[in-house]
């Protein structure tokens, strides 16, 4: 099994597949492939598909964006951080 990283995945996509691309197809060709993960194990493409729900993919940013959304929380940055709200232990509060 090949290991990329997410960043390299639609170019991936982009060389290996012909679009329109069935999510079976996607599986069979590259779904061994392991995505690293700044925080915890990788995880294959086939896995993260195998939770988007969709049939067919018309390119690969659509690919790209269906596989963001099915990516498990290893690949969310820091849970609960928010760049809008205070920050603790200061009281003041400035709104740019």
């Amino acid at each position: 099994m090949s290991k990329i990283r997410l960043s390299e995945a639609r170019d991936l996509f982009s060389r290996e597949l012909d679009f329109p691309v069935a999510c079976a197809t996607v599986e069979d060709e590259l779904g061994e492939v392991l995505l690293a993960s700044p925080a915890g194990s990788p995880e294959s493409i086939g896995d993260a598909l195998g939770r988007c729900g969709s049939r067919e993919f018309a390119s690969a940013d659509q690919l790209f964006g269906a596989l963001l959304m099915s990516l498990g929380e290893q690949y969310i940055g820091r849970k609960g951080y928010d760049d809008r709200g205070t920050t603790p232990g200061y009281d003041d509060e400035v709104s740019l």
